[in-house]
């Protein structure tokens, strides 16, 4: 009798599981379809990331997951670089949720083959980077040094990717450089709860509460810093947030 008890819970588990994991895709793409169709019609960027930041809310709210934003009184009103752990291709959702609609992010070029993600993220000031050819992603780097110059404060994701093993990965250093050679702060961001809502060995969304967490700006102006020191900076406000272990020792080679 015990072993049937154990059997139904199991079932009952998996059952519940696959219901939200399938409604979760159900509302993410029926929101994302809206949101491709509004797009034509946003003035600016900054109309399209009030759509995007709209649209994502909405997506969290018909879920019903929790979002928590700690320290959102650390963000500055001026430009400035954002560097955020990455566990799951959800995370720009919930930063989109999370942050006012000012932001441009960076990501991998290999998203601009994706049919009209290319078109999505322009239209967002995506900045994408070439991570296979050096050349091509220093060009792009100096494209993303001359947008910060022009008063755009910028996401990066510095791990440049995501793995099924928990923890924090080495950094690239094009975010601290950046933000160095532009006198600008870098501001520190924790996502928790993404991991397990989006887990990289399934397509199953998992009911989750999400926690963002912004620790007070590093300030680069007039500072003798480095950015293997803003670096570590970054690393230790980032993991004192996370229950997650460190894995510098570990980082995405293209």
């Amino acid at each position: 009798m015990y072993h049937i008890f154990i059997l139904i819970n199991k079932l009952m588990k998996s059952l519940s599981l696959y219901i939200f994991g399938s409604w979760a895709w159900l509302v993410f793409i029926i929101i994302a379809l809206g949101m491709i169709i509004c797009l034509p019609f946003t003035r600016n960027i900054e109309s399209t990331r009030n759509l995007a930041k709209k649209s994502c809310s909405l997506i969290i709210k018909l879920l019903r997951l929790n979002l928590i934003v700690e320290g959102e009184e650390n963000l500055v009103d001026r430009p400035s670089i954002l560097v955020a752990n990455h566990a799951s291709y959800s995370d720009p959702m919930i930063l989109a949720a999370a942050l006012p609609p000012k932001f441009a992010y960076v990501a991998k070029k290999e998203l601009g083959h994706i049919p009209f993600a290319e078109y999505v993220l322009s239209k967002l000031g995506t900045h994408l980077v070439d991570r296979i050819n050096p050349k091509k992603g220093a060009e792009d780097f100096k494209k993303i040094i001359s947008s910060s110059k022009s008063s755009n404060s910028i996401i990066f994701f510095p791990e440049a990717t995501f793995l099924k093993e928990e923890g924090l990965l080495k950094f690239k250093k094009g975010a601290f450089l950046t933000a160095i050679k532009n006198d600008v702060p870098v501001i520190p961001i924790s996502i928790s709860g993404s991991r397990t809502f989006l887990r990289s060995e399934s397509w199953l969304p998992k009911k989750v509460d999400f926690i963002v967490s912004v620790s007070p700006p590093i300030e680069t102006k007039g500072q003798e810093i480095t950015a293997e020191e803003i670096s570590d900076q970054s690393r230790e406000m980032i993991l004192s947030k996370l229950d997650e272990p460190d894995l510098r020792h570990k980082s995405f080679k293209a």
